[in-house]
């Protein structure tokens, strides 16, 4: 495996998932399309990645997650609701994972090793939790500061593999990729990010200076940015959120086409979270 490696993960939840959107969205309509869009872009450039689903969405995209899997990509773990850790209590946090992990196991036909919070709001309490329910590795880490969703997890007690990757005994967490801009940290990991900032004069040049010195590179992104459907407006919320929902919508396939091209470039080979924490795991 390279020195430097790079996941192009998916958090597999529809658009009425969005925080924002919560109570307030019709459940009916579905732009869960661009999880197998995604699919078949990795494809056409024999990339491999992670899919983080949901549990409450394993059963209905059973034939979605089983395509992904033959395509040899990896399924993990998203949650069962996405209500984020910190708005549950331990116990009912501990619930929804076991809950979650067997469905997904269930549907996949394989074991599921690894986990991302919903919205990164966990915090260290519950992230313990993880390995106790036999998850091997999460990605749940953020280290943008002030930011309403996000939770904070120590990991003082865990050993530092490479830049960005953590790791205690069998648990390995792989932090989310960040760049400092006008003394803030913004996330070059994409989501919303990779988006909503301008591309040309913001966005690749601090992932250009990041793939510099990074070890590893992580990207998420979501089914409705690769959606070939147009996102409702809902009611009941302002306008900066139904702008920034749906900003940049149309550009998110192009940013990771030219990104793949970056890392390529970089010398970083595209795996899974399962395939790096296996190599990483030998050093």
């Amino acid at each position: 495996m390279s020195n430097k490696f790079a996941i192009l993960s998916m958090d597999i939840e529809d658009w009425y998932h969005l925080y924002y959107f919560i109570s307030k969205a019709d459940k009916n309509y579905s732009m869960i399309d661009g999880f197998t869009n995604y699919v078949d872009l990795l494809n056409k450039y024999n990339v491999k990645t992670t899919f983080f689903v949901l549990g409450e969405l394993a059963e209905p995209l059973k034939k979605e997650i089983r395509y992904a899997i033959s395509c040899g990509h990896e399924i993990a773990c998203h949650g069962y609701t996405h209500t984020r850790p910190i708005d549950l209590t331990i116990a009912d946090f501990k619930a929804e994972l076991i809950k979650a992990k067997h469905v997904l196991e269930d549907v996949s036909g394989k074991e599921i090793v690894g986990y991302r919070a919903p919205c990164y709001g966990i915090d260290t309490e519950r992230y313990k939790i993880l390995s106790e329910v036999g998850f091997k590795y999460s990605s749940s880490k953020m280290n943008v500061s002030g930011h309403p969703l996000y939770g904070e997890i120590d990991l003082s007690e865990f050993d530092k593999c490479i830049d960005g990757v953590y790791k205690k005994d069998d648990m390995m967490e792989f932090a989310l990729s960040t760049e400092k801009f006008l003394g803030k940290t913004i996330a070059v990991s994409g989501g919303g990010w990779i988006r909503l900032l301008p591309w040309n004069t913001l966005m690749k040049p601090l992932i250009k200076k990041n793939l510099k010195n990074a070890e590893c590179y992580t990207l998420y992104i979501h089914p409705f940015e690769l959606s070939k459907k147009q996102m409702p407006k809902v009611n009941g919320t302002g306008l900066l959120t139904n702008v920034r929902a749906r900003t940049g919508l149309g550009k998110v396939e192009g940013r990771i086409e030219k990104l793949i091209q970056m890392l390529k470039e970089n010398n970083f080979e595209i795996t899974t979270f399962a395939n790096a924490r296996q190599e990483l795991m030998k050093k």
